[in-house]
Protein backbone atom coordinates (compact mmCIF):
# COMPACT_ATOMS: atom_id res chain seq x y z
CA UNK A 1 0.00 0.00 0.00
CA UNK A 2 1.28 3.62 -0.99
CA UNK A 3 -0.37 6.84 0.13
CA UNK A 4 -0.06 10.53 -1.38
CA UNK A 5 -1.15 14.24 -0.97
CA UNK A 6 -1.86 15.58 -4.02
CA UNK A 7 -3.34 18.43 -2.45
CA UNK A 8 -5.07 20.79 -0.11
CA UNK A 9 -7.34 18.00 0.80
CA UNK A 10 -6.69 15.13 -2.09
CA UNK A 11 -5.75 11.89 -0.79
CA UNK A 12 -4.29 9.12 -3.63
CA UNK A 13 -4.54 6.09 -1.83
CA UNK A 14 -2.99 2.76 -4.02
CA UNK A 15 -3.04 -0.73 -3.36
CA UNK A 16 -3.82 -4.60 -4.76
CA UNK A 17 -3.18 -2.51 -8.20
CA UNK A 18 -6.72 0.06 -7.70
CA UNK A 19 -6.44 3.30 -6.99
CA UNK A 20 -8.46 5.59 -4.98
CA UNK A 21 -8.48 9.22 -5.05
CA UNK A 22 -10.60 11.71 -2.21
CA UNK A 23 -11.33 14.99 -2.84
CA UNK A 24 -9.38 15.95 -5.53
CA UNK A 25 -9.11 20.15 -6.49
CA UNK A 26 -5.73 20.05 -8.12
CA UNK A 27 -5.81 23.05 -10.77
CA UNK A 28 -6.85 26.29 -10.37
CA UNK A 29 -8.73 28.39 -7.64
CA UNK A 30 -11.25 27.42 -5.64
CA UNK A 31 -14.51 30.03 -4.46
CA UNK A 32 -14.64 32.81 -7.25
CA UNK A 33 -10.73 33.07 -7.06
CA UNK A 34 -10.19 33.07 -3.60
CA UNK A 35 -8.90 30.04 -2.53
CA UNK A 36 -5.41 28.14 -4.01
CA UNK A 37 -3.99 25.59 -3.22
CA UNK A 38 -0.55 26.32 -0.91
CA UNK A 39 1.94 24.76 -1.65
CA UNK A 40 1.00 24.95 -5.64
CA UNK A 41 0.13 21.58 -7.14
CA UNK A 42 2.57 21.03 -10.22
CA UNK A 43 1.25 21.59 -13.37
CA UNK A 44 0.29 18.60 -15.22
CA UNK A 45 -0.34 16.51 -12.02
CA UNK A 46 -3.97 15.97 -13.01
CA UNK A 47 -3.09 14.36 -16.44
CA UNK A 48 -0.78 11.75 -15.03
CA UNK A 49 -3.62 10.30 -13.07
CA UNK A 50 -5.99 7.33 -13.44
CA UNK A 51 -7.82 6.68 -10.53
CA UNK A 52 -10.41 3.70 -10.64
CA UNK A 53 -12.62 5.40 -7.74
CA UNK A 54 -13.18 8.80 -6.56
CA UNK A 55 -14.66 9.65 -2.93
CA UNK A 56 -16.35 13.16 -2.89
CA UNK A 57 -16.57 13.76 1.68
CA UNK A 58 -18.85 16.57 0.63
CA UNK A 59 -20.18 19.64 -1.49
CA UNK A 60 -17.51 22.31 -0.32
CA UNK A 61 -15.69 23.75 -3.44
CA UNK A 62 -12.39 22.27 -2.34
CA UNK A 63 -13.24 19.09 -1.73
CA UNK A 64 -15.91 18.50 -4.64
CA UNK A 65 -14.03 20.62 -7.39
CA UNK A 66 -16.00 20.57 -10.98
CA UNK A 67 -12.87 21.66 -12.84
CA UNK A 68 -10.74 18.96 -11.59
CA UNK A 69 -13.69 16.24 -11.72
CA UNK A 70 -13.65 16.94 -15.50
CA UNK A 71 -10.23 17.13 -16.20
CA UNK A 72 -10.17 13.60 -14.71
CA UNK A 73 -13.00 12.40 -16.36
CA UNK A 74 -16.48 12.26 -15.55
CA UNK A 75 -16.80 8.77 -16.73
CA UNK A 76 -15.22 7.86 -13.22
CA UNK A 77 -16.89 5.42 -10.40
CA UNK A 78 -17.86 8.37 -7.98
CA UNK A 79 -18.00 7.38 -4.57
CA UNK A 80 -20.46 9.89 -2.35
CA UNK A 81 -21.79 9.49 1.26
CA UNK A 82 -25.30 8.71 1.04
CA UNK A 83 -26.84 12.02 3.01
CA UNK A 84 -30.12 12.50 4.28
CA UNK A 85 -30.46 14.61 0.93
CA UNK A 86 -29.41 13.91 -2.72
CA UNK A 87 -27.71 16.92 -3.39
CA UNK A 88 -23.85 16.14 -3.87
CA UNK A 89 -25.83 12.82 -5.80
CA UNK A 90 -27.58 15.32 -7.85
CA UNK A 91 -24.59 18.00 -8.46
CA UNK A 92 -22.56 14.94 -9.83
CA UNK A 93 -25.38 13.57 -12.66
CA UNK A 94 -26.13 17.37 -13.51
CA UNK A 95 -22.29 17.86 -14.30
CA UNK A 96 -22.52 14.40 -16.46
CA UNK A 97 -21.35 11.64 -14.44
CA UNK A 98 -23.26 8.39 -14.86
CA UNK A 99 -21.11 5.97 -12.22
CA UNK A 100 -21.60 6.91 -9.03
CA UNK A 101 -22.56 4.88 -5.57
CA UNK A 102 -23.88 6.19 -2.24
CA UNK A 103 -22.11 4.89 0.62
CA UNK A 104 -24.22 4.16 3.36
CA UNK A 105 -23.08 5.11 7.14
CA UNK A 106 -20.68 2.60 8.50
CA UNK A 107 -21.26 0.13 6.13
CA UNK A 108 -18.00 -0.91 4.28
CA UNK A 109 -17.42 -0.98 0.62
CA UNK A 110 -14.62 -2.76 -1.39
CA UNK A 111 -12.05 -1.16 -3.28
CA UNK A 112 -10.23 -4.66 -4.12
CA UNK A 113 -9.46 -7.93 -1.92
CA UNK A 114 -7.73 -6.15 0.79
CA UNK A 115 -8.53 -2.45 0.15
CA UNK A 116 -11.95 -1.47 1.72
CA UNK A 117 -13.31 1.49 2.85
CA UNK A 118 -16.28 2.84 5.21
CA UNK A 119 -18.02 6.17 5.47
CA UNK A 120 -19.02 7.79 8.35
CA UNK A 121 -21.00 10.62 7.77
CA UNK A 122 -21.50 13.57 10.77
CA UNK A 123 -23.25 17.38 10.78
CA UNK A 124 -26.28 19.12 10.18
CA UNK A 125 -24.55 19.93 6.63
CA UNK A 126 -23.29 16.60 5.42
CA UNK A 127 -20.22 16.25 5.70
CA UNK A 128 -18.03 12.62 6.29
CA UNK A 129 -14.82 10.52 7.45
CA UNK A 130 -13.81 8.02 5.27
CA UNK A 131 -11.56 5.00 6.89
CA UNK A 132 -9.50 3.64 4.29
CA UNK A 133 -7.86 -0.03 5.03
CA UNK A 134 -5.10 -1.33 2.93
CA UNK A 135 -2.29 -3.09 2.80
CA UNK A 136 -2.64 -4.00 6.65
CA UNK A 137 -2.76 0.01 7.21
CA UNK A 138 -5.60 2.06 8.46
CA UNK A 139 -6.16 5.65 7.49
CA UNK A 140 -8.59 7.90 9.24
CA UNK A 141 -9.25 11.01 6.52
CA UNK A 142 -11.22 13.08 8.87
CA UNK A 143 -10.50 16.35 6.75
CA UNK A 144 -12.98 18.85 7.35
CA UNK A 145 -15.67 16.52 9.93
CA UNK A 146 -15.41 17.92 13.27
CA UNK A 147 -16.87 14.35 15.04
CA UNK A 148 -16.25 13.64 18.56
CA UNK A 149 -18.74 11.95 20.97
CA UNK A 150 -20.43 8.57 20.20
CA UNK A 151 -20.01 9.02 16.70
CA UNK A 152 -16.35 9.01 17.13
CA UNK A 153 -16.23 6.29 19.47
CA UNK A 154 -18.58 3.90 16.60
CA UNK A 155 -15.77 4.74 14.81
CA UNK A 156 -12.86 3.63 17.19
CA UNK A 157 -14.30 0.62 18.20
CA UNK A 158 -14.52 -0.38 14.66
CA UNK A 159 -11.45 0.64 13.89
CA UNK A 160 -9.24 0.30 17.15
CA UNK A 161 -5.78 0.84 15.67
CA UNK A 162 -5.08 3.99 13.27
CA UNK A 163 -1.98 3.97 11.55
CA UNK A 164 -2.63 7.82 9.95
CA UNK A 165 -4.84 10.68 11.00
CA UNK A 166 -5.40 13.11 8.16
CA UNK A 167 -7.85 15.93 9.33
CA UNK A 168 -7.96 19.59 8.65
CA UNK A 169 -6.43 22.64 10.99
CA UNK A 170 -7.61 26.10 9.95
CA UNK A 171 -10.27 28.82 9.62
CA UNK A 172 -12.53 27.40 7.00
CA UNK A 173 -14.95 29.80 7.87
CA UNK A 174 -16.57 33.19 8.22
CA UNK A 175 -14.98 34.39 11.76
CA UNK A 176 -12.38 36.38 10.30
CA UNK A 177 -14.88 38.61 8.29
CA UNK A 178 -17.06 40.15 10.93
CA UNK A 179 -16.16 43.80 11.26
CA UNK A 180 -17.87 44.84 14.78
CA UNK A 181 -18.81 48.02 14.76
CA UNK A 182 -18.98 48.89 18.27
CA UNK A 183 -15.45 47.23 18.89
CA UNK A 184 -13.06 49.37 16.26
CA UNK A 185 -14.24 46.14 13.25
CA UNK A 186 -12.08 43.79 15.12
CA UNK A 187 -12.92 40.36 13.89
CA UNK A 188 -14.19 37.19 16.57
CA UNK A 189 -11.64 34.21 15.64
CA UNK A 190 -8.29 32.72 17.13
CA UNK A 191 -6.22 31.34 14.59
CA UNK A 192 -4.53 29.08 16.89
CA UNK A 193 -6.91 27.30 18.53
CA UNK A 194 -7.07 25.04 15.34
CA UNK A 195 -3.72 23.52 16.02
CA UNK A 196 -4.88 22.61 19.52
CA UNK A 197 -8.05 20.91 18.03
CA UNK A 198 -5.74 19.17 15.52
CA UNK A 199 -3.60 18.30 18.36
CA UNK A 200 -6.24 16.73 20.58
CA UNK A 201 -8.43 14.81 17.89
CA UNK A 202 -5.15 12.96 16.30
CA UNK A 203 -4.24 12.10 20.00
CA UNK A 204 -7.63 11.00 21.30
CA UNK A 205 -7.63 8.71 18.19
CA UNK A 206 -4.66 6.92 19.11
CA UNK A 207 -2.86 7.70 15.53
CA UNK A 208 0.86 6.71 14.67
CA UNK A 209 1.02 9.45 12.77
CA UNK A 210 -1.07 12.81 12.19
CA UNK A 211 -0.65 14.38 8.79
CA UNK A 212 -2.40 18.32 8.79
CA UNK A 213 -4.48 18.04 5.86
CA UNK A 214 -7.63 20.09 4.37
CA UNK A 215 -6.01 22.89 5.16
CA UNK A 216 -3.04 23.49 2.82
CA UNK A 217 -4.18 26.61 0.88
CA UNK A 218 -3.35 30.54 0.60
CA UNK A 219 -5.44 33.58 -0.79
CA UNK A 220 -4.70 35.37 -3.56
CA UNK A 221 -7.62 37.39 -4.38
CA UNK A 222 -7.32 41.41 -3.40
CA UNK A 223 -10.47 40.89 -1.43
CA UNK A 224 -9.01 38.36 1.12
CA UNK A 225 -5.09 38.28 0.38
CA UNK A 226 -4.92 39.95 4.10
CA UNK A 227 -5.98 36.92 5.18
CA UNK A 228 -2.52 34.92 4.56
CA UNK A 229 -1.38 36.16 8.12
CA UNK A 230 -3.65 33.87 9.77
CA UNK A 231 -3.43 31.10 7.82
CA UNK A 232 -2.64 28.17 10.15
CA UNK A 233 -0.51 26.08 7.59
CA UNK A 234 1.08 22.28 8.52
CA UNK A 235 4.19 23.92 9.59
CA UNK A 236 2.80 25.65 11.77
CA UNK A 237 0.34 22.73 13.32
CA UNK A 238 3.99 20.34 13.86
CA UNK A 239 5.51 23.62 15.89
CA UNK A 240 2.41 23.71 17.45
CA UNK A 241 3.63 19.63 18.23
CA UNK A 242 7.34 20.72 19.22
CA UNK A 243 6.14 23.33 21.74
CA UNK A 244 3.54 21.14 23.86
CA UNK A 245 6.06 18.22 23.93
CA UNK A 246 3.52 16.19 21.74
CA UNK A 247 4.93 13.01 20.50
CA UNK A 248 2.97 10.28 19.61
CA UNK A 249 1.32 10.72 17.42
CA UNK A 250 4.44 11.88 15.21
CA UNK A 251 3.35 15.05 13.13
CA UNK A 252 4.45 14.92 9.61
CA UNK A 253 4.04 17.51 7.05
CA UNK A 254 3.42 17.11 3.62
CA UNK A 255 3.53 18.87 0.38
CA UNK A 256 2.13 18.10 -2.59
CA UNK A 257 3.31 14.65 -3.79
CA UNK A 258 4.79 13.91 -0.74
CA UNK A 259 3.61 10.68 0.78
CA UNK A 260 3.95 6.95 2.41
CA UNK A 261 5.20 3.65 1.03
CA UNK A 262 4.98 0.20 2.47
CA UNK A 263 8.52 -0.68 1.67
CA UNK A 264 10.69 2.77 2.29
CA UNK A 265 8.16 4.63 4.59
CA UNK A 266 7.55 9.02 4.41
CA UNK A 267 8.88 10.32 1.05
CA UNK A 268 9.04 13.94 1.68
CA UNK A 269 10.30 16.95 -0.06
CA UNK A 270 13.40 18.67 0.58
CA UNK A 271 12.12 22.20 -1.14
CA UNK A 272 11.38 24.46 1.93
CA UNK A 273 7.62 26.20 1.11
CA UNK A 274 7.83 28.29 4.68
CA UNK A 275 10.78 29.93 5.65
CA UNK A 276 10.30 32.74 3.24
CA UNK A 277 6.51 32.62 2.59
CA UNK A 278 5.77 36.02 1.81
CA UNK A 279 7.98 35.73 -0.83
CA UNK A 280 6.66 32.53 -2.18
CA UNK A 281 3.11 34.48 -1.81
CA UNK A 282 4.08 37.28 -4.20
CA UNK A 283 5.70 35.18 -6.77
CA UNK A 284 2.63 32.19 -6.90
CA UNK A 285 0.35 35.93 -7.26
CA UNK A 286 2.30 36.58 -9.79
CA UNK A 287 2.01 33.09 -11.47
CA UNK A 288 -1.73 33.73 -11.78
CA UNK A 289 -1.95 37.76 -12.24
CA UNK A 290 -4.05 37.04 -16.07
CA UNK A 291 -6.35 34.56 -14.48
CA UNK A 292 -7.47 37.47 -11.23
CA UNK A 293 -7.61 39.95 -13.88
CA UNK A 294 -9.90 38.36 -16.47
CA UNK A 295 -12.19 37.61 -13.51
CA UNK A 296 -11.77 41.17 -11.85
CA UNK A 297 -13.12 42.04 -15.50
CA UNK A 298 -16.09 39.64 -16.04
CA UNK A 299 -17.39 40.85 -11.96
CA UNK A 300 -16.90 44.41 -12.42
CA UNK A 301 -19.80 44.11 -14.74
CA UNK A 302 -22.33 41.99 -12.41
CA UNK A 303 -25.03 43.68 -10.86
CA UNK A 304 -27.24 42.23 -8.16
CA UNK A 305 -30.68 42.87 -9.87
CA UNK A 306 -34.38 42.36 -7.95
CA UNK A 307 -35.44 39.92 -10.36
CA UNK A 308 -32.89 37.71 -8.94
CA UNK A 309 -33.14 38.75 -5.34
CA UNK A 310 -36.84 38.43 -5.62
CA UNK A 311 -36.34 34.31 -6.26
CA UNK A 312 -34.31 34.35 -4.28
CA UNK A 313 -36.14 35.84 -1.28
CA UNK A 314 -39.18 34.20 -2.51
CA UNK A 315 -37.70 30.57 -1.40
CA UNK A 316 -36.44 31.53 1.69
CA UNK A 317 -39.61 33.66 3.01
CA UNK A 318 -41.93 30.97 2.66
CA UNK A 319 -39.64 27.90 3.24
CA UNK A 320 -38.44 29.58 6.72
CA UNK A 321 -40.64 27.90 9.26
CA UNK A 322 -42.01 29.84 11.86
CA UNK A 323 -40.29 28.55 14.40
CA UNK A 324 -36.95 30.04 12.84
CA UNK A 325 -38.52 32.91 11.96
CA UNK A 326 -38.52 34.06 15.56
CA UNK A 327 -34.94 34.63 15.79
CA UNK A 328 -34.76 37.19 13.41
CA UNK A 329 -37.80 39.17 14.43
CA UNK A 330 -36.77 43.38 14.60
CA UNK A 331 -33.54 42.04 12.53
CA UNK A 332 -33.75 42.92 9.77
CA UNK A 333 -30.51 41.71 7.14
CA UNK A 334 -28.84 44.13 4.47
CA UNK A 335 -27.39 42.77 1.62
CA UNK A 336 -25.07 45.42 -0.16
CA UNK A 337 -23.90 43.75 -3.31
CA UNK A 338 -20.80 45.63 -5.06
CA UNK A 339 -19.55 46.20 -8.26
CA UNK A 340 -17.96 48.89 -10.87
CA UNK A 341 -21.33 48.79 -12.61
CA UNK A 342 -22.75 50.07 -9.26
CA UNK A 343 -23.44 48.98 -5.92
CA UNK A 344 -26.80 47.80 -4.83
CA UNK A 345 -28.46 47.16 -1.13
CA UNK A 346 -31.59 44.90 -0.58
CA UNK A 347 -33.43 44.82 3.32
CA UNK A 348 -34.69 41.20 4.04
CA UNK A 349 -36.95 41.13 6.83
CA UNK A 350 -37.65 36.79 7.84
CA UNK A 351 -39.91 37.31 10.60
CA UNK A 352 -42.05 39.96 8.58
CA UNK A 353 -41.52 37.62 5.54
CA UNK A 354 -40.91 40.80 3.03
CA UNK A 355 -38.06 43.00 1.57
CA UNK A 356 -37.21 45.72 -0.38
CA UNK A 357 -34.74 47.51 -1.82
CA UNK A 358 -32.51 49.93 -0.27
CA UNK A 359 -32.01 53.47 -2.46
CA UNK A 360 -29.00 53.90 0.61
CA UNK A 361 -27.98 52.21 3.76
CA UNK A 362 -25.92 53.16 7.23
CA UNK A 363 -25.41 52.03 10.28
CA UNK A 364 -27.60 53.58 12.34
CA UNK A 365 -30.67 52.22 10.19
CA UNK A 366 -29.36 48.95 8.92
CA UNK A 367 -27.09 47.79 11.89
CA UNK A 368 -26.46 43.69 10.59
CA UNK A 369 -25.07 44.38 7.05
CA UNK A 370 -23.16 41.54 4.91
CA UNK A 371 -21.28 43.09 2.24
CA UNK A 372 -20.08 40.95 -1.02
CA UNK A 373 -18.99 41.70 -4.50
CA UNK A 374 -22.37 41.26 -6.71
CA UNK A 375 -21.39 38.42 -8.90
CA UNK A 376 -20.34 36.37 -5.61
CA UNK A 377 -24.11 37.03 -4.55
CA UNK A 378 -25.51 36.07 -7.78
CA UNK A 379 -23.98 32.62 -7.54
CA UNK A 380 -25.21 32.02 -4.20
CA UNK A 381 -28.65 32.32 -5.33
CA UNK A 382 -27.83 30.64 -8.91
CA UNK A 383 -25.93 27.61 -7.25
CA UNK A 384 -28.01 27.42 -3.77
CA UNK A 385 -24.31 27.64 -2.11
CA UNK A 386 -24.25 30.34 0.54
CA UNK A 387 -22.46 28.08 2.17
CA UNK A 388 -19.53 29.08 -0.28
CA UNK A 389 -20.07 32.75 0.87
CA UNK A 390 -18.59 32.66 4.20
CA UNK A 391 -16.12 30.34 3.29
CA UNK A 392 -14.63 32.31 0.10
CA UNK A 393 -13.99 34.73 2.92
CA UNK A 394 -14.97 37.47 0.32
CA UNK A 395 -17.80 38.86 2.34
CA UNK A 396 -17.97 41.42 5.45
CA UNK A 397 -20.40 40.98 8.33
CA UNK A 398 -20.56 44.63 9.77
CA UNK A 399 -22.15 44.05 12.52
CA UNK A 400 -22.74 45.27 16.58
CA UNK A 401 -21.38 42.86 18.85
CA UNK A 402 -24.84 41.66 20.23
CA UNK A 403 -25.82 41.21 16.68
CA UNK A 404 -23.29 38.58 15.68
CA UNK A 405 -25.37 36.16 15.99
CA UNK A 406 -27.98 37.25 13.78
CA UNK A 407 -25.33 37.01 11.32
CA UNK A 408 -24.58 33.04 12.42
CA UNK A 409 -28.65 32.60 12.28
CA UNK A 410 -28.66 33.67 8.44
CA UNK A 411 -25.54 31.72 7.54
CA UNK A 412 -26.78 28.60 8.93
CA UNK A 413 -30.38 29.00 7.97
CA UNK A 414 -29.01 29.47 4.35
CA UNK A 415 -27.12 26.29 4.64
CA UNK A 416 -30.35 24.33 5.50
CA UNK A 417 -31.53 24.88 1.92
CA UNK A 418 -28.00 24.14 0.76
CA UNK A 419 -27.87 20.48 1.91
CA UNK A 420 -32.13 20.59 1.38
CA UNK A 421 -33.03 20.41 5.09
CA UNK A 422 -35.30 23.29 3.98
CA UNK A 423 -38.23 23.96 2.95
CA UNK A 424 -39.29 20.54 5.19
CA UNK A 425 -41.42 19.36 2.27
CA UNK A 426 -37.52 18.28 1.12
CA UNK A 427 -36.82 16.56 4.32
CA UNK A 428 -40.26 14.81 4.92
CA UNK A 429 -39.68 11.71 3.30
CA UNK A 430 -38.52 8.08 4.40
CA UNK A 431 -34.82 8.79 2.95
CA UNK A 432 -34.43 11.66 5.45
CA UNK A 433 -35.52 9.65 8.15
CA UNK A 434 -33.68 6.44 7.80
CA UNK A 435 -30.27 7.92 6.96
CA UNK A 436 -30.82 9.65 9.99
CA UNK A 437 -31.43 6.80 11.94
CA UNK A 438 -28.39 5.34 11.18
CA UNK A 439 -26.77 8.08 12.74
CA UNK A 440 -28.76 7.73 16.51
CA UNK A 441 -25.37 8.59 18.03
CA UNK A 442 -25.63 12.21 16.74
CA UNK A 443 -28.78 12.93 19.06
CA UNK A 444 -27.11 11.58 22.23
CA UNK A 445 -23.55 14.17 21.07
CA UNK A 446 -26.53 16.90 20.30
CA UNK A 447 -29.05 16.35 23.96
CA UNK A 448 -25.31 16.30 25.58
CA UNK A 449 -23.90 19.60 24.14
CA UNK A 450 -26.95 21.10 24.78
CA UNK A 451 -27.06 20.36 28.23
CA UNK A 452 -23.82 21.66 29.08
CA UNK A 453 -24.69 24.69 27.48
CA UNK A 454 -27.48 25.23 29.25
CA UNK A 455 -25.69 24.98 32.36
CA UNK A 456 -23.54 27.66 31.23
CA UNK A 457 -20.73 25.99 29.77
CA UNK A 458 -18.64 27.09 27.15
CA UNK A 459 -18.50 24.56 24.53
CA UNK A 460 -14.92 23.02 24.23
CA UNK A 461 -14.33 20.56 21.57
CA UNK A 462 -12.08 18.70 23.85
CA UNK A 463 -14.60 18.10 26.45
CA UNK A 464 -16.30 15.56 23.75
CA UNK A 465 -13.61 13.96 22.74
CA UNK A 466 -11.93 10.01 24.33
CA UNK A 467 -9.28 10.44 27.01
CA UNK A 468 -6.13 12.26 25.51
CA UNK A 469 -3.17 10.65 26.39
CA UNK A 470 -0.07 12.74 27.66
CA UNK A 471 3.25 13.35 26.01
CA UNK A 472 5.14 10.57 26.93
CA UNK A 473 7.54 11.95 30.27
CA UNK A 474 4.82 15.03 30.93
CA UNK A 475 3.12 15.08 33.94
CA UNK A 476 -0.38 16.28 35.05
Amino acid sequence: MRFRILGHACLEVTSNSKQLLCDPWLVGSAYWRSWWNYPPVPDGLVETLNPDFIYLTHMHWDHFHGPTLRRLGLNRHMLVPKTPDRRIYEDLRAMGCTWITELTHGKSYEIAAGFQITSYQFGHFPDSILVIEAGGKTILNANDCKTMGLPLQQILRRHPKIDFVLRSHSSANARLCFEITDRGGTHIDDPQKYSAEFADFAQAVRAEYAIPFASNNCYLHPETEQFNRYINLGIDVKRYFEAHGITEPKCIVCAPGDGWDDEIGFTLTDKDWYTNIDEHLKLYKESVADTLARSAQQEARAVLTEDIVAGYASGLLSGTPFFLRRLFKGKPITLVAHSEAGDTAYEIDIYGRRWRKLDTWNDDDNPIQIHANANVFIMCVKQVNWSSLGISKRVRFRVKNDDKMIVTYFTELNDLFDCEVLPLSKSLNPRFVTVWLRRWREFFLYVRIAGDLGRGRDFAYRNYLPLIRPPSGAFH
